[in-house]
């Protein structure tokens, strides 16, 4: 595969509407780099207690449907991996640390040797707004294809950043644009309420009574549809209504 190739490949993303055109343009992608499993995936913070997971991929089906049943993902390497790295990893590599060893992790790996996927790499990606993205690639013969795992790492790289742009797209489309929109001085308020400051503080700094400031933040929570105004906070960060002051 050359950059060419690839974006030809990252160009097609431009065209997808649908989970069924991505997973399209993804196999495409397996065929070029000569790799068959590809799962491209997306952890969703709306709530930390029940975060979200979207899943596309050709991985066996058996697999699949088991990992997601058995929610595997609550001690696979991989996952615990993409929560606290940036850097691409070989599965192989994975499994030799220590903080990855333990018995349920083990077997885990074990059991996806068994459905076919004997190894292959993880890409994890940060979205700004929070989520946890990861593209992976397997294969279910180590001896014959490990140095296309290699060789594939840099172009599934570049290609794992698109699909998040690609699927963000899909997901405004579907959803909808929020339509939320701060004033700036609600802006102003939560911002200073995001770093830790009393709405008395808020006052003297931008200048204003703390019954104003109440009144602001009060505006913002309804605004986000927060239970409080530290949710407010989060949301508003989740939703790149907050950003730093750079």
């Amino acid at each position: 595969m050359d950059t060419d190739q690839l974006f030809a490949i990252v160009g097609n993303l431009t065209n997808v509407n649908n989970r069924e055109q991505l997973e399209e343009v993804c196999e495409s992608f397996c065929q070029l780099v000569g790799l068959p499993y590809y799962l491209f995936g997306v952890i969703e913070q709306d709530s930390l207690y029940s975060p979200i997971i979207h899943a596309y991929s050709n991985y066996p089906t058996p697999w699949l449907e088991r990992y997601f049943e058995q929610n595997k993902q609550r001690v696979d390497p991989v996952v615990s991996y993409i929560m606290t790295q940036q850097s691409p990893i070989r599965w192989d590599s994975l499994v030799q640390r220590e903080e990855f060893q333990s018995p349920q992790q083990q077997e885990l790996m074990a059991t996806a040797k068994q459905y076919g996927l004997s190894n292959g790499f993880t890409v994890p990606i940060k979205s700004a707004s929070g989520d946890f993205v990861l593209f992976s690639m397997a294969i279910g013969d180590v001896d014959d294809q490990c140095e296309k795992l290699n060789a594939a790492i840099p172009f599934a790289h570049t290609l794992a950043t698109h699909l998040l742009e690609c699927y963000l797209t899909m997901k405004v489309k579907a959803k909808g644009s929020d339509n939320i929109s701060l004033t700036q001085r609600e802006t102003d308020c939560l911002f200073w309420a995001s770093e830790g400051k009393t709405a008395w503080e808020i006052s003297k700094i931008i200048n204003v009574s703390e019954r104003t400031v109440l009144f602001h933040l009060n505006n913002c929570t309804k605004k986000l549809a927060a239970s409080n105004r530290q949710h407010a906070v989060a949301l508003a960060i989740k939703k790149g209504l907050l950003k730093p002051n750079l």
